[in-house]
């Protein structure tokens, strides 16, 4: 008999301890504004989205993909700091009719490479990061049109935006 009861007991007390780790981990959903999410970035659209979206439209676009993938060092001012490896894979939306700037771009991918390589090493992770992601790309854009002549980008999206640590 002394067993039932303390099977019994036994069983209470894993049932109370599953029944608080469910309301402590409710309230600490409800309760934090923290979205757990908070930390991963929002994929860009694919070039061939771009492409489709605006097909047969008067400011209809293309995309240029030829970059590729480019891994960067970021700036290391003190042994303190960590120097990160940023991978990167960017391109860029354009007019589709402007085929001058296709042209242009296809002859200044190194020089636009270097815009990339030139502006992630010049940075600190965390200088990269308060930046935000934005805000960089809104930079590069800047950037790669002072480069243009024939024309101007219209955006700047990457397919892989990574930091190895």
């Amino acid at each position: 008999m002394n067993l039932n009861k303390l099977n019994r007991f036994l069983f209470a007390l894993a049932a109370a301890i599953l029944l608080t780790i469910i309301i402590v981990t409710i309230a600490f959903y409800i309760f934090t504004k923290e979205n757990p999410a908070s930390a991963y970035r929002k994929s860009d659209p694919s070039p061939k989205k771009i492409t489709n979206m605006n097909t047969g439209k008067e400011k209809s676009m293309n995309a240029f993909t030829d970059i590729g993938q480019l891994r960067i060092f970021t700036k290391q001012i003190s042994e303190k700091d960590e120097q990160v490896v940023i991978v990167v894979s960017p391109w860029f939306s354009y007019p589709a009719e402007d085929k001058a700037l296709f042209e242009e771009l296809s002859l200044k991918e190194r020089q636009i490479k270097s815009i990339f390589t030139n502006y992630f090493s010049a940075l600190t992770f965390s200088q990269i990061r308060a930046k935000g992601e934005n805000l960089i790309k809104e930079e590069l854009l800047q950037k790669i049109n002072e480069n243009l002549v024939m024309g101007q980008i219209r955006a700047v999206y990457f397919n892989d935006y990574i930091f190895i640590e």
